[in-house]
């Protein structure tokens, strides 16, 4: 790929491999098969599958490589094929520009040829069409280059079904038509002469969807599902959808266009900074305006001018092409003295000139502007699913990525003057749809309030952002000879240590030439591992460095001829990564024998005890690098950080990152109003509906000589303060409710408070979290304390950054045995 896979999509490729070796032998067998990615609107699902189909033609850590494999891509539209095309040409660096072919008349072959995907769309494939039909030159019919293909390439033909986007813009006949034509190869055809076909990986927004293709087929269903919230924490998509509607007693659509011009600017201007202090290219946000519908003799019911007007008294005067359209016509609009140019829906993305685009409802199925950050619409309450349909495509992130430290730029507001409050919950409603809208938040703007930093506190934002705080996500992990070549590489990219890249590579080919002199010790090594033996291989996995015996019966024989060799010799890449396999082989290279050192290499790999040395030196080499280099990594731009968080994220364990606090915050309104929180609305209060616990327990701290200011910790936001527990063989984060500040002898000190209930069923996992992050960062903090209200609402604590109480806490078994630590009923 030339694209690095956000972590979810990692993950949905290794389980679909797993899905598509097991499926492909059963296939063989005779028996049908359906492999279905369930991912959410605007997820990458075309990534996710290009990915898999690059690893099943070359091979993976856990699946050989197929070169013998063949993909059809089926889609109901020719737009939908081109679009698929396209996303395949710019993302596979596998598949070159003639391996993708648009299967269109005058197309006839035998077969279809191994290594290449075909795009096939259902409109073509009507009984009237040629490519369902020979003669005039034509031998093969599609259906008989199918049939063909699925008979002599037994598990290696996989037909793709799109089905996430099937059924948008046609008509119903012809949804009718597509539907048909998809149970053809589901169930086969004896009038076309087509079987079942034996392998179908299905692509669906959501399980139910991919589900009704099925109904009444008796294949084995193998299903990944993508979670909603993997798609949310990976940053591809904007975190909220942010709803703007008119008051009863106020004016609307100019009122809130002005509005819209305004956040637009504001876009502008963070999006300038933010790139100029990161180094990146200039992001420039497109304000989309969505007009009404037009008349005789007029193109639109909406005041274009009036519109034009109250645009640049917003933002000033617009340069030559940045106002454009994409209506119907040909050509320029003129009006008001402004000349609005003509563009094409696709066209939007890249052409760096524009700024405005006027629309009616041209902006359909697959058009992709991640640079659309802002959306008026003058359309009334009946074209909510045309609009919910819009936003849908709208929140991609320019940069694919979350924008760290600044939550305006993370969200798309969108203002819609002519809905009422009913108007307004249709489109909430079509906005959490998961068949056809993206798993974004959304929320009503008349709810959220604006909240800075305190002037007063700013050089308590330094303190906050070194605390060791904990990512805890459920993200592919990875190995920590991979995770020590990464680290070095940045270090080297980012010419914070030059030499970093190749001592960490060096360092990997010495532990395995030590390994090795071990290994060699005991002649029967040298026996087996030499060409032109027969040597037995254990079938293991090695998952995060771990390495899992799958049990005595999974022990293969193998010749070790030059070609077996070099597949062997493949698996050792595919289990280093980083091209390591091919600087072991370049060091110990004997030219007189130069397959000995590929097999030695497939040898050491073999090795239990081999693999786990490995992951301990790199393990120790992370952990030096970091140290080291912990003051150049905190000095770099905010998104270089975040590469290294990156790093940090992808261990087996929960590291601990950099915290980076956003300037704003937009959270919903609450009351009552507090004092000395860290973020303030423009009268210096913080609302926050705390309950009786929270209340109770921050009145008595604010009360305290020495305190000087709060922070709410809320959960689950990119800058929440974490701490992993171990709950079920699995860690998972605890989001402690308050972080205090107190003056100690001239001295700012940080306490973190968590009042919790000691009866819910996690309350032990969490105490015991809590004692663990205080042994190894306690230094950090005055009190960490574990807070219940006794019957009398009398406030009860532990404080487990004091060794006697935390060493009780940790050996806690029970909520009865952690209350009686909180009244003191046990020493």
């Amino acid at each position: 790929m030339r694209i690095e896979l956000k972590d979810f999509q990692e993950e949905a490729v290794r389980a679909l491999l797993k899905h598509v070796r097991n499926a492909r032998h059963e296939a063989r067998d005779g028996d049908p098969q359906a492999i279905i990615l369930s991912s959410p609107t605007g997820s990458g699902k075309t990534i996710t599958i290009t990915a898999l189909m690059e690893r099943i033609l070359e091979g993976a850590e856990s699946y050989d490589a197929d070169p013998k494999a063949v993909f059809l891509w089926l889609s109901d539209s020719p737009e939908l094929n081109s679009q698929s095309r396209d996303k395949l040409v710019a993302q596979s660096s596998v598949f070159r520009d003639n391996d993708l072919i648009i299967v269109e008349p005058p197309f006839s072959r035998e077969r279809f040829e191994p290594g290449k995907v075909y795009f096939l769309n259902t409109q073509k494939m009507g009984k009237d069409n040629l490519l369902t039909k020979t003669g005039d030159g034509r031998d093969f019919s599609i259906w008989q280059t199918i049939e063909n293909t699925a008979q002599t390439a037994l598990g290696h033909f996989f037909l793709i079904i799109d089905e996430a986007h099937r059924g948008m813009n046609l008509s119903a006949k012809e949804i009718k038509q597509t539907q048909t034509i998809v149970q053809k190869f589901i169930f086969g055809d004896p009038i076309v002469g087509l079987s079942p076909v034996k392998i179908i990986i299905g692509i669906s927004a959501t399980p139910e969807r991919f589900a009704r293709v099925l109904e009444g087929s008796t294949r084995t269903k193998r299903e990944y599902i993508v979670p909603p919230f993997a798609v949310r924490e990976s940053g591809l998509l904007k975190d909220r959808i942010v709803l703007y509607c008119p008051k009863e007693d106020q004016p609307s659509d100019w009122t809130l266009l002005s509005e819209a011009a305004r956040r637009w600017r504001r876009f502008c201007s963070e999006w300038r900074k933010y790139c100029k202090d990161q180094g990146i290219p200039q992001v420039d946000p497109v304000l989309v305006i969505q007009v009404e519908d037009g008349t005789e003799g007029k193109i639109t019911r909406t005041d274009l001018a009036k519109a034009v007007e109250i645009l640049e008294r917003e933002a000033g005067q617009f340069g030559l092409g940045s106002l454009a359209h994409c209506f119907e016509i040909e050509g320029p609009v003129v009006c008001g003295g402004n000349q609005i140019r003509k563009i094409e829906p696709s066209k939007i993305q890249q052409d760096a000139a524009t700024r405005v685009v006027f629309f009616k409802m041209a902006l359909s199925t697959g058009w992709d502007c991640p640079r659309a950050e802002v959306m008026m619409s003058f359309r009334k309450a009946k074209d909510h699913t045309s609009i919910a349909q819009l936003v849908g495509r709208m929140v991609r992130t320019p940069l694919a990525r979350r924008v760290e430290g600044n939550e305006l730029l993370n969200g798309v507001p969108l203002y819609l003057p002519h809905y009422d409050r009913t108007g307004l919950k249709v489109i909430v409603d079509k906005l959490n749809d998961p068949e056809s809208a993206p798993p974004t938040e959304v929320v009503e703007g008349s709810q959220l309030v604006t909240l800075t930093r305190h002037p007063k506190h700013k050089a308590l934002f330094r303190r906050l952002a070194a605390l060791p705080s904990y990512s805890v996500e459920r993200i592919p992990k990875t190995s920590n000879t991979r995770r020590l070549i990464k680290l070095a590489r940045q270090l080297t990219f980012d010419e914070i240590v030059p030499q970093a890249w190749d001592n960490a590579k060096s360092l990997v080919i010495k532990t395995l030439a030590k390994e090795l002199k071990r290994l060699k010790s005991d002649p029967r090594f040298s026996h087996c591992y030499r060409e032109n033996q027969v040597i037995e291989i254990s079938e293991v996995q090695v998952e995060v460095g771990d390495w899992k015996e799958l049990g005595d019966e999974k022990v293969a024989k193998v010749k070790t001829t030059p070609e077996n060799i070099d597949d062997l010799f493949e698996i050792c890449g595919r289990m280093l990564g980083e091209g390591l396999h091919q600087e072991f082989w370049k060091t110990h290279l004997d030219r007189v024998a130069p397959q000995r050192a590929k097999l030695e290499l497939f040898g050491i790999l073999q090795d239990k005890a081999a693999r786990q040395r490995l992951e301990e030196v790199a393990q120790e080499r992370i952990a030096i690098l970091f140290d080291l280099y912990k003051d150049k990594i905190a000095a770099l731009p905010s998104s270089k950080r975040e590469e290294y968080n990156r790093i940090r994220r992808r261990a087996k364990e929960p590291q601990t990152i950099d915290i980076m606090f956003p300037e704003t915050l937009e959270l919903p309104y609450e009351e009552p109003a507090w004092d000395h929180h860290l973020y303030v609305d423009d009268k210096a209060h913080f609302g926050w509906n705390a309950n009786s616990w929270e209340t109770e327990v921050l009145r008595s701290e604010m009360a305290k000589t020495g305190f000087v200011a709060w922070l709410r910790n809320y959960p689950r936001k990119p800058w929440s303060f974490c701490v992993p527990y171990v709950r079920g063989g699995e860690d998972r984060p605890l989001y402690p409710d308050l972080l205090i500040f107190r003056r100690v002898k001239g001295k700012v000190v940080v306490d973190i408070l968590d009042p919790h209930d000691s009866g819910l069923r996690d309350a032990v996992d969490k105490a015991i979290g809590l004692a663990r992050f205080a042994e190894k960062h306690g230094d950090y903090f005055g009190r960490i304390e574990l807070i219940i209200l006794g019957p009398k609402n009398d406030i009860k604590l532990l404080d487990v950054n004091r060794e006697a109480i935390r060493e009780k806490v940790k050996v806690v078994t029970s909520p009865a045995h952690l209350d009686a630590l909180f009244t003191g009923q046990t020493s």
